[in-house]
């Protein structure tokens, strides 16, 4: 009688194995859906960064006439955007993915779709290439 209520007190083989079965079969569901969460907020990011780097340009260089360096108009982040003086460059996994550059009377965004999954879907947000005028 004792020996069978130490088994009692335990989980079955074959309970684990249901276990960690079902415990795959959520897995399976949920990772897909988490990892598309992450590139969804990249790309929202993205977007609303791209919206306020194109308005601070435009109206510094209504203000002044001239843009000179971007970080004159606006303070972006440099772990993810690589600043030059008149180009900001977002890249993703080494590939150029967009490209916000100051000419001479414009503003040039450039969105390379092409170059990964994340470019795309950031294409498929409605971000497209655009020139604005500066003057």
């Amino acid at each position: 009688m004792k020996n069978n209520l130490k088994f009692q007190k335990a989980f079955s083989l074959i309970e684990l194995i249901f276990v960690i079965a079902v415990l795959g079969i959520i897995a399976t569901f949920a990772i897909p859906k988490l990892l598309d969460t992450r590139s969804s907020a990249v790309v929202t990011t993205i977007k609303q960064d791209i919206s306020t780097i194109t308005t601070a340009i435009q109206s510094q260089y209504m203000l002044n006439s001239s843009i000179d360096k971007i970080t004159d108009s606006v303070t972006i982040n440099e772990k993810n955007w690589k600043i030059e003086d008149k180009k900001l460059t977002y890249d993703i996994d080494g590939i150029n993915c967009v490209t916000i550059e100051v000419l001479t009377n414009s503003l040039s965004v450039i969105i390379d779709e092409k170059s990964g999954d994340l470019c795309q879907k950031i294409y498929d947000a409605g971000i497209r290439n655009i020139t604005y005028d500066l003057i």
